[in-house]
Parts: C-alpha cells; sequence; structure tokens
C-alpha cells in the first residue's frame, strides 16, 4: 500500500470496489434502450451493490430528460373515462394552474356580463317581442269571437268562448241549443287551439332566441380566454381538444356561471365543477433538479403503491370516487426514467410481479380503480432495476418463463476480490470516506493492515481480500469507538483488535458452552495417545452471523458380516445426504484397496459420538476412513492429531469449506486441555491458501506448538496417524478383511 501516517491523508474512495464485471453488465445494460432489457441485480448484502446501482441511475438520468408531466381531466365525450394529457415536464403545473384560474375568471366575468344593463336590455327587448307577439294573436281571435257573438275568457282549462246573448238572462234560450251556435262555437275552439300552438311557437321561438343571446354573450366572453390557452398550448393536440370540449360543456351549463351560490346547491349537483378541475398526477417540476430523468426506489411495492390507486368517498351508503381522486404509483412516477425495487419485497405480492410484467410488456399502465370509472392508460418509457440475491435469480429464470424475456441484463456482484496493492489501497480510501463521512476518527496505517486482514479472513483465502463492506464498516466504527475510550486522536491496530475480540466475545455463548463442556469432561474428548477406531473429527457450527469450529469424535466399530458400512447417524435420520454419500463412498475406496482377492465381508458402524443436532457435509469422509481402516487393522490412531478432507473413491483428498475454523477450534481445545507441542492438524494441500488464522495460532505454529499437516492422498495421512508406512497399513488391513470374509464363508456354509 501506499505509505501514509492516517486516512487523512489519502483520497477518499468514489468508486466500487473490486465490481469489474458487474460494472460492465450494468454499464451495457443502462446503455441499451430496450424495453425488454431490465436489469437484475444480485449479490451478498452488504458488497455495496444497492449504492453503485443508485450512483450509476444518478450519471445515466442526468442524460436523458424524455419524463413528462401527467394530468388527468374530465372526459366530455365518455365521461367515466378520464383524459389523460402528457406535458413537458414543469408544464404541469402551470397547466393546472391556467384552467383554475379561468374556471375563476369566467365565474366572475359571466356572472357580471349576465347581470349587467346591457345584457338586460337585449333579455327584454327579446321577451317584449315575445309579448307584443301574443298579445296580437290573442287580440285576433277575441275581435273574431266577438263578431261571431262569443266573448274569450281564461280558465282553468284554458281559453274558452261565453256568447255573449247568454249574459243577458231576459234573452231566450233557444239560440244557444241551434246547431248554427255549436257549429260558430266548434269554430271558434278550433282557432283558439290553432293560437295556442302558434304562441307555443312564439314563446320557444323567443326561449330559442334568448339562448342564442346567452351563447353569443357567453362565446363573447369565453373566446378569448379559451383562444390564449390554445395557443399557449398549440402544442398539444390532446390539450386544444380538452378545451374545445370545455368550452362546448361551459356553454351548455352558462347558467350555473351565473346563477346563486344558494340557489346552485338546492338545485344542481355540487360536484358539477369538478368537471373543471386538472388532477396533476405526476408532476416532476416537485423536484429541484428536474432536468434529470427520475429514480424510484419503492420498499413496499403492493399493488397501489406501485401502480396507483383511487381515494374513495363514502355517500349515502354508496363508494363514490372521480378522476381528481386518482393516485400515482411507483410505475407512474418512475415513468421516463428508472424504477429500483427489491425483489424479496416485490416476490410477497404475486400480483405486484404479475402486473409489473405485463406492465413492460404493454409499455402502458393505468389505475385499477375497481369502481365504473376507467382511466385512460399511460404510456410508459421506464427501465426496472431488481436488487436480489443469486438464489432468487436462479428461481426466477428457472420457474417463471417471462423472467428472461424482461430482465436480458444480469449483474452479478462478488463477495470478494484479489488481494493486490490496487485492492488494499482501494479498502483504505474506503475507510477514509467513511470517516469522513460518518465523523469518525482516521485510521492509523496500522489499523488499516489490520482491517486488511479481516477482510482476508472474512473470504477464507489467502489470496482475496472481501466486498461485505458492510462487515468491514462495523468493525471500523466500533474501532472509533475504542479509540474514543481510550481518548486518542486516531484510530489505532490495538482498537481494531479490541473491536474484534469484543464481537466475538458477544456472539460466542454456545461457543463458551461448550468448552465449558469440554473442560468439565462432559464431552468426551482425548487430544493425547492413541485409540483403535477412534479420531478426532472437525466440524463447524454456524450461529448466524458467527461460526467456529470444534473436534468431533468419531468413532468406528467392525466385525465379519454382510451389512457392510453402516452410517448410524443415517440410520436415525441425522445425517444428511451429503454426508450419506460420503460414507458410500468409503466402501468403494476400501473395496479397490483392501478387497480385490475376495469378497468385502464386514459390518462396520460408524458414528459422531454426542452429536445431538444431525450431520452434513463430506468434510469427515478422510477421517471416517482413517477411523475405519484402523478398527479392521487394529492399529491405534493417534489423538493428538485430527484430520478434515474430502475423499473421493480414488483415496484422492479434496478441499473442504471452513478450514480456518476447524484449524482454530481443535487448537482452542487442545490449548484447554494443554499444549503438548505434538498437536495438529490434517488439511488438503490445497486448502493452504484458505489458511488465514489468528496471530496466537500463527505464533503458536512458528514456535512448534501446533503443526499443520497438508496431504494429497488418504496414505499420506495413514501414516501421520500411525507412523507407520501404509504398505505395512495395507498388509495387516487386507489379512483382517480376508479372516472376515472366510468368518462369513463359514457362517454361510
Amino acid at each position: 500500500m501506499l505509505t501514509y501516517k492516517n486516512t487523512s491523508e489519502i483520497e477518499p474512495l468514489e468508486s466500487i470496489l473490486g465490481q469489474k464485471r458487474a460494472i460492465d453488465a450494468m454499464e451495457i445494460g443502462l446503455k441499451i434502450d430496450n424495453p425488454a432489457y431490465n436489469i437484475y441485480l444480485a449479490g451478498e448484502s452488504g458488497t455495496g451493490k444497492t449504492t453503485y446501482a443508485i450512483k450509476a441511475l444518478k450519471k445515466y438520468a442526468s442524460q436523458k430528460s424524455a419524463h413528462k408531466d401527467w394530468c388527468y381531466v374530465y372526459n366530455f365525450e365518455h365521461p367515466r373515462e378520464p383524459s389523460v394529457i402528457g406535458l413537458e415536464k414543469g408544464l404541469g403545473k402551470v397547466f393546472k394552474k391556467d384552467i383554475e384560474k379561468l374556471i375563476e375568471t369566467l365565474l366572475d366575468e359571466l356572472k357580471d356580463t349576465f347581470e349587467s344593463e346591457d345584457f338586460e336590455i337585449g333579455k327584454n327587448q327579446l321577451i317584449d317581442d315575445y309579448e307584443i307577439q301574443k298579445d296580437a294573436l290573442l287580440k285576433k281571435i277575441k275581435k273574431y269571437g266577438e263578431e261571431k257573438g262569443f266573448k274569450l275568457k281564461n280558465s282553468k282549462v284554458g281559453m274558452v268562448f261565453i256568447p255573449i246573448k247568454s249574459e243577458d238572462k231576459d234573452d231566450d234560450d233557444s239560440y244557444e241549443d241551434s246547431e248554427e251556435f255549436y257549429k260558430v262555437k266548434r269554430e271558434l275552439e278550433n282557432m283558439a287551439i290553432q293560437v295556442v300552438y302558434k304562441i307555443r311557437d312564439v314563446e320557444d321561438a323567443a326561449k330559442e332566441a334568448l339562448l342564442e343571446l346567452e351563447e353569443e354573450v357567453a362565446k363573447f366572453v369565453i373566446d378569448p380566454y379559451i383562444q390564449s390557452l390554445t395557443e399557449k398550448y398549440e402544442e398539444y393536440d390532446k390539450v386544444k381538444i380538452y378545451l374545445n370540449n370545455m368550452k362546448k360543456n361551459i356553454l351548455e351549463y352558462v347558467y350555473l356561471f351565473y346563477m346563486d351560490e344558494d340557489e346552485l346547491k338546492d338545485k344542481y349537483d355540487k360536484d358539477h365543477f369538478l368537471k373543471y378541475k386538472v388532477n396533476l398526477f405526476v408532476d416532476n417540476d416537485s423536484d429541484k433538479n428536474n432536468s434529470t430523468a427520475p429514480i424510484i426506489v419503492e420498499m413496499n411495492p403492493n399493488p397501489s403503491n406501485l401502480f396507483g390507486k383511487a381515494e374513495y368517498d363514502y355517500y349515502n351508503g354508496n363508494v363514490k370516487t372521480d378522476f381528481t381522486k386518482l393516485i400515482p404509483g411507483a410505475v407512474h412516477k418512475a415513468n421516463g426514467g428508472y424504477l429500483v425495487l427489491y425483489v424479496d419485497q416485490l416476490l410477497r405480492y404475486g400480483l405486484s410481479w404479475d402486473i409489473l410484467k405485463r406492465t413492460i410488456q404493454s409499455r402502458k399502465i393505468s389505475v385499477d380503480t375497481q369502481t365504473s370509472i376507467k382511466p385512460e392508460s399511460i404510456p410508459i418509457d421506464m427501465k426496472v432495476i431488481l436488487i436480489g440475491n443469486n438464489y432468487t435469480y436462479n428461481l426466477l429464470y428457472n420457474y417463471d418463463p417471462d423472467f428472461n424475456k424482461y430482465f436480458k441484463i444480469f449483474v452479478d456482484f462478488d463477495d470478494e476480490m484479489d488481494k493486490n496493492e490496487c485492492n488494499e489501497e482501494g479498502i483504505a480510501r474506503f475507510i477514509a470516506l467513511q470517516c469522513n463521512r460518518n465523523n469518525l476518527k482516521h485510521f492509523t496505517y496500522n489499523a488499516v493492515k489490520e482491517v486488511i486482514k479481516l477482510s482476508t479472513k472474512i473470504t477464507g483465502d489467502n489470496y482475496k481480500l472481501s466486498t461485505q463492506f458492510n462487515k468491514i464498516l462495523e468493525i471500523v466504527v466500533e474501532g472509533d469507538a475504542y479509540a474514543t475510550i481510550r481518548g486518542v486522536e486516531y484510530v489505532d491496530k490495538e482498537d481494531i483488535k479490541k473491536a474484534i475480540d469484543e464481537r466475538r466475545k458477544r456472539l460466542s455463548r454456545i461457543e463458551s458452552k461448550i468448552d465449558e463442556s469440554l473442560e468439565k469432561g462432559f464431552t468426551l474428548m482425548e487430544t493425547q495417545g492413541r485409540r483403535v477406531g477412534v479420531i478426532n473429527g472437525l466440524s463447524v457450527l454456524n450461529m448466524g452471523e458467527y461460526s467456529f469450529g470444534r473436534p468431533s469424535r468419531i468413532t468406528v466399530t467392525t466385525s465379519p458380516g454382510s451389512k457392510g458400512i453402516v452410517n448410524i447417524e443415517r440410520e436415525v435420520n441425522m445425517s444428511g445426504p451429503i454426508h450419506n454419500k460420503g460414507v458410500l463412498i468409503l466402501g468403494g475406496y476400501i473395496s479397490e484397496n483392501f478387497a480385490q482377492e475376495f469378497p468385502l465381508s464386514i459390518n462396520a458402524y460408524i458414528c459422531f459420538e454426542q452429536n445431538y443436532g444431525g450431520v452434513d457435509g463430506d468434510s469427515a469422509t478422510g477421517a471416517e476412513v482413517y477411523a475405519l481402516i484402523s478398527s479392521i487393522s487394529k492399529i491405534p490412531l493417534k489423538q493428538n492429531i485430527a484430520a478434515t478432507g474430502s475423499m473421493n473413491q480414488k483415496g484422492e483428498i479434496q478441499v473442504v469449506g471452513g478450514i480456518v475454523e476447524k484449524v482454530e477450534g481443535f487448537y482452542s481445545t487442545c490449548k484447554r486441555k494443554g499444549l503438548t507441542g505434538n498437536q495438529g492438524v490434517i488439511i488438503p494441500r490445497n486448502n493452504n491458501r484458505n489458511l488465514v488464522l489468528s496471530d496466537e495460532v500463527n505464533e503458536a505454529i512458528e514456535n512448534g506448538e501446533f503443526k499443520i499437516y497438508e496431504i494429497d492422498r488418504i496414505e499420506e495421512a495413514l501414516e501421520i496417524l500411525t507412523d507407520m508406512k501404509f504398505e505395512q497399513i495395507k498388509k495387516i488391513t487386507t489379512e483382517k478383511l480376508r479372516e472376515f470374509s472366510n468368518i462369513q464363508n463359514k457362517i454361510k456354509e
């Protein structure tokens, strides 16, 4: 690394570290403008994938500016299907205010106009003309009736004619009974009916003229404002259509604009003027920097949060909603930009996942109101970024046929990186960044080296560094706390060691209980002497984020028989499939190396003593075969040497996991029972690079107090455990198995 006194002297890390493959994949995914090329970003927690994703999206979002404002407005032609209008970002708010101002202005000016003296004069003129025509018709029929001897009177049933002579009581009634009387009366009644219809026609013509006058006057007021807005939004055809339809509707209901408020409430729907409102559905001007495409991270992707909803009112027991109550979802807000979702949260809502796929496919989205209104769909242009793990990716890829259609870019974050000067310097710069960002004490050079050692230990590989920066950050924060307790200016090596040790103490309750059981003799374990058919295997116990190794006593008993190798754990359902496979491999190795001249006739019982929690994995197969051969040959094995390693049927030793925990676990046991200088562990040679041991164990190895034996084959381990050549062991074992075969043959005979 670069030489420096503390991290305040170096430049903080601003880029992602150790993820070139993932960065290249992300870059190409963001550059491809295709609706099928959405991104699945996978990796272990704490590798920085979310932080990197947001940073990368901000970079590309600054290069995009095609996102729009979206408004829902009343559809005057189809009232149950609200129309959507897309406007240049920032213009939605202006459009909403323009329409509000228009309606406010028209309410004032139309009321003033229709209450003006000029309008009243014109209106009265029309009414007077109607009255003159009506009077003329009535005078004409009245005069004609009088000429025929009848007088016109109004009654509840309409106009009636009464004979003039009938008013003189002394006259003879014979005329009223004559045929001529009834003929004249019928003629007058028919004329009266015709006059009534003519009066109605005149009245209708007067009303029509009055409406035309109102419309003409209203147009005179409305047209300049509508024309002004039409010119302002000349580029938007849907706005012009909306304004034109609004104008027609206002003219149709112009009387509502000058009606008294109380009268309006009593006689008409109070929500009538809602149709003239604008629902600013998506407002991209609300952000300070509205020139960049939106980046929406939805933490709770239920259907409503993702795809919008409609609010409701309860009116007389009924659910009521309208276009002004439509609420956008994350998809609407991300339109023209990027939508970031956590896949584990998304898949909790099966409906959300299905609708999201349909949205990507159709490239449009509406709002499911679950009521009678059906808002117009909005065209969608966005890129979806799913953040999850590799396991979920494999499940979706294999079991959802649509997944690969819509998420063609896989960004795979690694949990480790090469251990080189560049990456070590990167960790130092990461620490500098966190110190500046979180107001922590800066780290000395030696403290940084200690953090790098921890990073290597996390990977379990001497040639790798961890990219799980959340674990590194935890130690950085805790190291700062212990430096504060010491009252020093900088975090030093001893503070990091203290933080690591204290973290181990906090998480090691179960480990302490097991150690206590070993010390008190409750758990049988020998670290000295020799035993036939007994060996110390090594296992790893995982307790959440903490894991530790402990030896496990493996015993094998054998006798002549035909049962073969019996896995006692399997017989009681305490063995996993991988361990079962490993035990079966033992039979293959024994048959090939010791029973080529006679049938293998053996009863062998393998057991993990004092195991109450089950066992799985094949890392103990090496130890099991050593104990098996020991039990058959009666050659004792050293108890001061534990063994781990997976084997194949040819006797080759294969690498295993958790090698550090296993070695340190047996060292801890030997230390508690007393180090003798001849204790150690047999491990696969290829696991050498994984020995990222603690300083204490390394020091014990350097001082000769503890040994590591690296092997490639089973034969090497047997020689170490018995101090005998394998040829001699093989000869003795073969003879014993021959004896078993002969005994079994005699039993059969």
